[in-house]
């Protein structure tokens, strides 16, 4: 069904999307990904609808009204499947980051007193051999990606232990006793109570420091309604493949549900190292991305033209091709069809939110072809604030806030020219899990929440973000510097594959200076006969000098350090800069 003339959506809770979903597009494909990485595995919307209700109507079985449901685990369709499970049958689904250490998982599980627990294969020895220290829990739910099927099985674990496909087993026997029955209110999946909490998530940070997040269906509705007419240029043809972790909210409204309003095909990629065999395999036409992502498809662009000694005729055909859509001649996808089949040849759109992306990076994709939108949100937020329109171009920006969000800049000092970003709006969180202080000290009096984040909006209402408040270095002039914007100029540099700036005190003076921490590129530095730590911190120093030149003096790097190992990442691959000492 074409769907090119609806310019909203009406959409109050999960299952209405589901349903929606099923009614418009129920002979499409939805989801498509590899089983043990060969085998290739489809699933129609339909076939995704009534498996969805089996495994509701499961849950209801074991009582989870209201009751938290732990989910962890690799992107599959039990991992979705799940989520919407849980929360069409009332209960609170609770996602936890599968890289998380067993002992932060032991302790989040205990935190938010979960009832059951799914989790992928991956975690069976944990949730095999700790239940004691997890006194709440009741049940256990192993996922298997690689034995995925439809079709319900009698295999079983034991009374507290459940495979997927038993537990699916229960829900195809009520199922059966739902279709064959006259009380239709018994089996109603529609009355969803879309204010109350539905979904638990706790932020990235140790156990003492993460906060949970609660949100109903009211505020993660509110962001997909809000996406509806951003989105506009997607249809039934568009696939979308699905990179990052879905328990990062930014990953599962843009890429896992978002898809369902268009009819629109939802790739599962193997896993981070197979993403380019993966891109080459499914032909995406739309991506969303984190900008570590993004930065690095763009150096490994520039780094195999130069190889090929191309470099001179990718920018003539840049000059040509910008000259020629001054009057509205587009020939990019012609000019540079050997880069866009580097991403299956297919690839319109990338989506790329989560930190600061280099303008840089931006504007060289437009100018192949491919169109990247910045966006802009936080968990707290459900995720999104702000999204740059597919059809629209804006290299700097985060985009213009969704239509159901109002945001305004609140300043320190009147002769600031930026502020914190305080927004309000349906997608606001209901508060901080069982801390009423943390809640108190994010909203404001007349009830915005305070996002942490320094920036301002332009004439044309397009927000740009300078920085984390919490990342802001305060030089001994007493000017605020954004740690942000310096690492742009850095990670520029070809020698540089990773860098956070902080603050350091000299010793000496007990001024504060500012210093980056640099993870070298290993291949670029070897290609300039730099090959060790003396003649890298050199010609890196050197490019930092220079690039000192372009910014306010208070903000110029006085210390390079040098680093042997990547920063440590979360799943969603943003830098732990508190981890950085």
């Amino acid at each position: 069904m074409k769907n090119e003339k609806i310019e909203k959506i009406e959409l109050n809770s999960l299952y209405e999307l589901v349903d929606r979903a099923n009614t418009l597009f129920g002979n499409n494909r939805l989801y498509w990904f590899n089983r043990n990485k060969e085998e290739e595995v489809t699933v129609t919307y339909n076939e995704f609808y009534h498996y969805v209700r089996k495994l509701t109507l499961a849950m209801n079985e074991i009582g989870i009204k209201d009751e938290k449901v732990i989910l962890t685990g690799e992107t599959s369709v039990q991992w979705i499947a799940s989520y919407m499970a849980t929360v069409f049958a009332g209960g609170v689904i609770v996602p936890l980051d599968p890289g998380l250490l067993p002992e932060e998982m032991i302790n989040f599980i205990n935190l938010s007193k979960a009832k059951v627990v799914v989790h992928s294969q991956t975690f069976e020895k944990l949730f095999s051999g700790r239940e004691a220290e997890m006194p709440t829990v009741e049940k256990y739910i192993m996922t298997n990606k690689a034995f995925f099927t439809l079709e319900p099985d009698e295999e079983y674990i034991d009374e507290k232990h459940i495979s997927y496909r038993s537990f699916l087993t229960m829900g195809d026997k009520l199922y059966k006793e739902y279709n064959e029955s006259t009380d239709a209110d018994k089996f109603d999946f529609s009355k969803q109570e879309t204010e109350k909490l539905s979904v638990l998530l706790f932020t990235s940070g140790t156990t003492g420091t993460s906060k949970g997040v609660m949100l109903s269906q009211r505020n993660i509705c509110a962001v997909l309604k809000d996406i509806f007419p951003v989105f506009r240029p997607l249809t039934e043809k568009d696939l979308i493949l699905s990179v990052l972790p879905p328990h990062h909210t930014y990953e599962l409204a843009t890429t896992q549900l978002a898809p369902l309003m268009f009819g629109a095909t939802i790739a599962i990629s193997d896993g981070l190292k197979y993403v380019v065999k993966n891109i080459k395999q499914f032909k995406p036409t739309i991506m969303t991305l984190v900008p570590l992502f993004a930065s690095t498809f763009y150096k490994t662009i520039l780094k195999n033209v130069e190889k090929q000694g191309k470099t001179k005729k990718l920018k003539t055909g840049i000059k040509l091709s910008n000259f020629l859509l001054k009057f509205g001649i587009d020939r990019r996808r012609k000019l540079f069809s050997d880069l866009h089949e580097v991403f299956g040849g297919r690839l319109r759109f990338l989506i790329v939110g989560g930190a600061a992306l280099n303008p840089e990076i931006v504007t060289f994709f437009h100018s192949i072809g491919i169109q990247m939108s910045q966006g802009y949100g936080i968990t707290e937020c459900a995720p999104l604030i702000s999204v740059v329109p597919l059809d629209k171009y804006n290299k700097s920006s985060c985009g213009q806030p969704m239509q159901g969000v109002r945001v305004r800049i609140e300043k320190e000092r009147e002769e600031d020219n930026y502020g914190e970003i305080v927004v309000t709006g349906d997608n606001v969180m209901l508060g901080y899990y069982e801390r009423p202080d943390l809640t108190a000290e994010v909203m404001t009096e007349d009830g915005w929440f305070r996002t942490g984040d320094y920036g301002y909006v332009d004439k044309k209402n397009y927000i740009y973000i300078t920085g984390r408040k919490k990342n802001i270095i305060i030089a001994s002039n007493g000017k605020n510097v954004f740690p942000e914007e310096i690492e742009e100029y850095i990670e520029s540099i070809p020698y540089v594959e990773e860098v956070v700036v902080v603050g350091r005190e000299n010793k000496k003076t007990g001024d504060v200076v500012i210093a980056a921490v640099v993870f070298p590129n290993k291949d670029e530095c070897d290609a300039h006969g730099l090959h060790d730590d003396e003649t890298i911190y050199e010609a890196i120093n050197h490019a930092v000098h220079d690039m000192n030149q372009k910014l306010e003096s208070f903000k110029h790097v006085s210390v390079v350090e040098l680093r042997h190992e990547p920063f440590e990442k979360t799943p969603s691959r943003k830098i732990k800069r508190f981890l950085v000492k």
